[in-house]
């Protein structure tokens, strides 16, 4: 399965100006739509997208910087079916359905087509409430791989809950996994109990941190997969 990151936002400075958030291509399902919608309709057009061969967008949760383009989004194609949790703020769904969008709200584990699936919606304290937010789950001949938008839910969380459902290890761990503010010794447990979890690939970007992603390289190595925007990598 190709997975194309088409934005992403993960630097300190990145975030001063709003350029923020991350937005992948997963096949016929764009996954997020990051934090601006000029970078998202400029990296669109940069890398010859086709958004009319999109089936269906899968919101990871409804924070601004994995929201902003779905509106430019569903202006091009209002076709598109889109998932979101089911917690989902009024906001969200009112902008979906002014947009002529179809509207699917997630609860439980959904197949989204073939070989994509969400993982369904899943609770975090947040420290500003509670927020829903879903994951993908990917099949390819590697076996299963989890996406991730920001992983509030706590990316080990996450992965365990991939694997109760789907009953595999999996394979590889990309986007997002929200550990940019948590201690050293934090993420030297998060890493230890994604290798005891049988993770063989991980890809950190977006509000991971570049302590932990350097902390990810010292244990990976080779095994931590670089993704930049408009590249493709196979899982």
């Amino acid at each position: 399965m190709k997975i194309r990151l088409i934005a992403e936002g993960s630097t300190k400075q990145e975030r001063k100006t709003l350029r923020w958030g991350i937005s992948f291509l997963v096949g016929d399902v764009l996954f997020d739509v990051f934090g601006r919608v000029d970078i998202f309709r400029k990296n669109i057009k940069r890398f010859k997208i086709n958004l009319f061969r999109v089936k269906h967008v899968v919101i990871s949760h409804e924070d601004w910087d994995h929201v902003a383009g779905l509106g430019d989004f569903l202006r091009t194609n209002s076709k598109a079916r889109v998932y979101i949790c089911r917690k989902s703020g009024k906001t969200l769904k009112e902008l979906i359905l002014n947009s002529g969008g179809s509207l699917v709200e997630v609860g439980k584990t959904r197949k989204i087509n073939r070989n994509i699936f969400s993982l369904g919606q899943m609770r975090a304290n947040t420290g500003r409430g509670i927020l829903c937010e879903q994951a993908l789950v990917v099949k390819s001949r590697n076996g299963f791989s989890v996406i991730t938008g920001c992983a509030h839910p706590e990316i080990v969380r996450i992965v365990r809950q991939a694997i109760r459902i789907f009953g595999k290890r999996i394979y590889a761990v990309c986007g997002g996994f929200h550990m940019k503010d948590n201690t050293r010794e934090e993420n030297l447990k998060i890493i230890a109990e994604l290798q005891a979890l049988g993770v063989k690939k991980v890809l950190p970007l977006h509000c991971t941190g570049s302590a932990a992603r350097q902390l990810f390289r010292k244990t990976y190595g080779r095994d931590l997969v670089p993704l930049r925007e408009g590249q493709t990598v196979e899982l």
